[in-house]
């Protein structure tokens, strides 16, 4: 939900990038229904894009509407493509907050050739808090 401190940045067919001043948000629409592989592959470097100009510490995307099914290769070419540039923007942590019943909420992990913890949540309000833990 957008506060009295967010702003929207920019946003496609297929999502919204959010500053909430001490986090950028990707908040993916129900349109990703239809989106492709390479609709999903620019929306992510819009969103990688913005986490450079900000210099993000905490990123956030907010999957509760994302019905797109990844291709073959799409995971891989993320891990090559935009984790590393996360990385380099300066993040810090990054959270999931995923539909219900989303299978082992809570976990956690480096992804790929991260060098910052991804943790999944169910509750927008948990992912916000684990997020903020860091200076």
């Amino acid at each position: 939900m957008k506060t009295a401190t967010s702003a929207e940045l920019v946003k496609n067919e297929w999502g919204a990038i959010l500053d909430h001043t001490d986090l950028l948000e990707l908040r993916w629409f129900a349109s990703t229904a239809s989106m492709t592989d390479g609709g999903f592959m620019a929306t992510l470097c819009l969103f990688v894009s913005e986490a450079e100009k900000a210099r993000a510490r905490r990123l956030f995307i907010d999957a509760t509407e994302f019905r797109h099914r990844l291709g073959s290769g799409v995971l891989e070419w993320r891990d090559a493509h935009i984790i590393p540039r996360y990385g380099g923007a300066g993040v810090r942590r990054f959270a999931f907050l995923m539909p219900a019943g989303f299978p082992n909420p809570g976990s956690e992990a480096f992804e790929g050739p991260a060098v910052f913890p991804t943790k999944w949540f169910v509750d927008r309000q948990q992912a916000l808090g684990w997020l903020r833990e860091i200076p």
